[in-house]
């Protein structure tokens, strides 16, 4: 279930990206960096997680999206 959500939620954000990319100065809707802000935090949340199971590899790769998600809220959302 959690492989299903990270990978429908990579998804999302790989097609959202590539429309954002093409309007690289025009900020996103409210709606769309909320869910970028939400993801952020379910990443955050599978990494610690995955962080006190003693699973280094996985956690440090939903670390790792969800500071790629931040960089990109921080370019696109932060006003």
């Amino acid at each position: 279930m959690t492989f299903l959500r990270l990978f429908i939620l990579t998804a999302l954000f790989s097609v959202v990206g590539s429309f954002a990319s093409a309007q690289s100065d025009k900020k996103w809707s409210t709606k769309q960096c909320s869910d970028l802000y939400k993801a952020i935090g379910f990443f955050t949340a599978l990494a610690d997680k995955q962080w006190k199971k003693k699973s280094e590899e996985k956690g440090a790769l939903y670390a790792s999206v969800a500071a790629d998600y931040s960089t990109v809220y921080q370019t696109v959302c932060d006003k």
